[in-house]
């Protein structure tokens, strides 16, 4: 019943965010010194990048690759939206998260019963849409934020299906999902991050047709996404 009333009143925040209504979260460049708390801040990037490097390191059969010369003759190549070369860095004080969007990012939130929504839109050629549901449950697990994004979709008219949830450490998960709303078919990607009493459920995601060319863009946005421990629950 409690996860029930959390998706009711997100669902709802999620329809009034289109209405018109302003983000109260503060803005600024990335390179500039953006005020951000001082306590511990956990980055799925950050892990993410960690193990990368582990891995480079222990690998010692690999050999440095030369310049080949490149055939003659038209290729196929894999089509890509260029990554935005400039960014913004939001911050949501009170709920203890923040993030990098592309400049142009257009966006609201809303607040009620204690949960958060924040609904946004990326400028073209992307054009993705993101969600972030935030709220405070000291018993909810990453599974359980997997099925609140669900469920959340679902209440917007959406089928869903969602693959495994990926550790990228202790606090945050991946997963890709498919949806289809009136014939149209979508594709996206959930990170879910829970730390003591606070939880994130971030939701990137398009026309299933473009995911593949914005699919760097996507996880650049959700490879930055930041919570600080103690921010939502005060502590």
């Amino acid at each position: 019943m409690k996860n029930k009333i959390i998706l009711l009143t997100a669902i709802s925040a999620f329809g009034m965010s289109f209405a018109g209504c302003t983000a109260s979260f503060s803005t600024g460049n990335n390179t500039a010194t953006t005020a951000k708390p001082v306590n511990t801040v956990s980055s799925p990037a950050a892990n993410k990048a960690a193990n990368s490097n582990t891995t480079a390191k222990s690998d010692k059969s690999k050999s440095a690759l030369t310049n080949e010369k490149k055939p003659e003759g038209t290729a196929k190549t894999a089509k890509n939206n260029p990554v935005p070369s400039d960014w913004i860095y939001i911050y949501d004080e009170n709920k203890g998260y923040g993030f990098s969007v592309p400049a142009g990012t257009t966006g609201g939130q809303e607040t009620s019963d204690g949960v958060d929504t924040f609904v946004a839109s990326t400028p073209a050629p992307s054009e993705l849409g993101i969600v972030v549901i935030s709220f405070k449950d000291k018993d909810m697990t990453k599974d359980n934020l997997l099925d609140v994004a669900v469920k959340f979709l679902e209440g917007m008219g959406e089928t869903v299906q969602t693959g495994k949830l990926t550790s990228e450490s202790d606090e945050y998960a991946v997963a890709e999902a498919t949806t289809i709303a009136g014939g149209k078919k979508g594709k996206a990607k959930i990170l879910v991050g829970t730390d003591v009493t606070d939880n994130y459920v971030l939701i990137i995601g398009g026309d299933e047709d473009k995911y593949t060319a914005n699919l760097k863009t996507i996880d650049e946005i959700w490879g930055s996404f930041e919570m600080w421990s103690g921010g939502a629950s005060g502590n």
